[in-house]
């Protein structure tokens, strides 16, 4: 009889023993799992907020671009109101001069305005205009920024830049609004200065053929009278 409770007990303990052992292996197969998640799950929350900071800039421009000439008697933008809309419309991601050089992001800000102006039935006024902290510049005095000539396109090579830049009406004005968080040195960027532990951003093309752009956000506003076209200097 005390032989056999003796045998049980063991035979228990055997068996608890190997039942640790199994959840053991198991924890020791799951942390790595658990870690990749983490990661992923970081990632993929890096990636929203910069997302969300883009497109809060593309509106922020959009709505500086309204308003800064409401106190002047003359309405007409010139590079300069571009380079402060651009440099005004990134503080919300970028800190002190984080983009301005040496980009500690790997990344500068960038944002294009393509004007136009429908004058007949398929011929339209065009202009881009920029403001940028590439180009090593270091401050808000250097900012890279430019209103280029206006040209002439048709319905197609304008529907081509973007579809809801189409008018209506001749006379009729739009403006599509850019904005983009872009590479500046290619060979030398990592993801880690992103915030990125895992996932690589995707590289996009702009609308003005810029490359290496990670998050790109559009916006088509009709813009007030007199603003456009831009003074080219």
């Amino acid at each position: 009889m005390r032989g056999g409770v003796f045998a049980l007990l063991h035979r228990l303990l055997s068996e608890k023993g190997h039942c640790k052992g199994g959840i053991l292996i198991e924890f020791t197969f799951s942390i790595p799992v658990c870690i990749a998640l983490l990661f992923f799950i970081h990632d993929h929350y890096r990636f929203y907020e910069l997302q969300s900071k883009i497109r809060s800039s593309a509106y922020l421009a959009a709505s500086m671009l309204q308003q800064i000439k409401n106190a002047k008697t003359d309405k007409q933008l010139t590079k300069y109101d571009f380079g402060r809309i651009a440099y005004a419309s990134c503080l919300n991601f970028f800190h002190t001069n984080a983009m301005f050089y040496p980009y500690p992001f790997g990344i500068y800000y960038d944002v294009d305005f393509f004007y136009v102006k429908k004058i007949s039935s398929d011929k339209y006024q065009y202009q881009q205009c920029y403001g940028s902290t590439g180009n090593d510049c270091t401050s808000p005095s250097g900012m890279n920024m430019n209103c280029k000539s206006i040209l002439t396109k048709t319905s197609a090579e304008i529907d081509a830049i973007h579809p809801d830049l189409l008018c209506n009406n001749i006379g009729e004005e739009r403006v599509l609004v850019e904005c983009c968080y872009r590479r500046r040195y290619a060979a030398k960027f990592d993801k880690s200065q992103l915030g990125f532990l895992i996932l690589n951003p995707k590289i996009t093309t702009a609308h003005d053929g810029s490359t290496y752009n990670f998050f790109i956000y559009d916006l088509v506003i009709t813009p007030k009278p007199g603003l456009f076209p831009g003074k080219v200097e």
